[in-house]
Formats: structure tokens, sequence, C-alpha cells
């Protein structure tokens, strides 16, 4: 059994891990937002396909049974409709997760960055025994993912070399970090 469980909800919205069954909505959320995705990740340089989602959603789902990753899509409650997608990743350390996101173009601007953002921070320190420490990266250039990490208490630790794989990427990302022992899941 995962150490994650496979429903995170999130107040106005809830966190539900990838499945299969999420293959349509998926690859509808992803391709309506393409443009808006295309200058930040390497994934979205091309159209989706069904059998390209449904090859990535069922790594994902054997990745989160393993403990190796967990991802989930941001949905409202009683919907199926894809707001996006989030989730905590070992990048790193063995003690650390690092959280990625993003959000389809027409549900920007509604803090659901944030409030997904806030949620798997609160999960990883609640379920993942091991992680003192949560990270989110993002290239320096993508103004809108690097307001989320201060929204949320994060500090910021500086800037790393990445290489550029995204059209917009500059090949700095900002790297913000929350310790275990400073997180209070009710701020923001």
């Amino acid at each position: 059994m995962a150490l994650l469980p496979d429903l995170l909800p999130a107040g106005p919205v809830e966190l539900r891990r990838w499945r299969t069954a999420c293959t349509a909505a998926l690859t509808d959320a992803v391709a309506s937002s393409l443009p808006e995705l295309r200058p930040w990740m390497p994934w979205a340089q091309e159209p989706p396909t069904v059998t390209g989602t449904t090859q990535v959603l069922t790594q994902g789902d054997i990745n989160f049974g393993a403990d190796k990753e967990w991802q989930f899509v941001v949905v409202e409650p009683g919907s199926d409709r894809i707001l996006g997608a989030a989730g905590l990743h070992r990048r790193g350390p063995p003690d650390t997760v690092e959280i990625g996101y993003w959000i389809r173009t027409d549900a920007t601007r509604r803090g659901l960055a944030t409030i997904a953002s806030r949620t798997l921070t609160t999960a990883a320190f609640a379920h993942l025994p091991d992680v003192t420490t949560v990270e989110i990266r993002m290239d320096s250039l993508n103004a809108r993912s690097a307001a989320v990490p201060p929204r949320l208490g994060f500090r910021p630790e500086g800037e790393v070399d990445q290489p550029v794989d995204a059209p917009g990427q500059s090949g700095r990302w900002l790297v913000w970090t929350m310790a275990r022992a400073d997180w209070a899941p009710d701020d923001g």
C-alpha cells in the first residue's frame, strides 16, 4: 500500500491519484493548455496523444504504488474535469521531495497551484516520515510559477544551473524550500 492516500481534499478542489481512467480528460487538459505549457515543460513540446497519456498515467500509477513519486490530477469535487496536475517527486536527497504543478489555462488565476502545493506539502510531512524538506523549483523566467512558493512561506535557497529543455527556459532555476519544523499547514 502506498504511503500517500489516493485522494487529498484541498478546499475547493481535490487531488486524485493518477489513474488510466483519467486518460481522455488529462489529454484534453494538456491539449487545451499547450501554448502556455510549451515554454516551460519539456513534455509539452508536441500535442498529447491518448496512447502517450495512457503510458504516462500507467507509469505514474506504478510509481505511486512503489512510493517513488506521487502524481495527482486536480479536480473539483464531484467532477471529472481535470484542472491541472501536481505531484511529489524524489529528485534529490532521500530526505527531500520536490513539488511539481501545472494548471490548465482556463483555470488559472484561481490560486489552484498554491492550493495544490499547500496540500502536497502537508501530505509530504504527514505521510512521509523520512522527508524533512519539501522543495519547489522553476525556471527563473517563469514568473507565474515563481509566485507560488512565497505565498506558502517557502524560503528562497538561490539559483541553480539546469539544462534548457523547453523554449522559454533560461537555464537558471529558482529553488525554494520548506523544512518540516517550519511548516504550518493552515498558513496562507
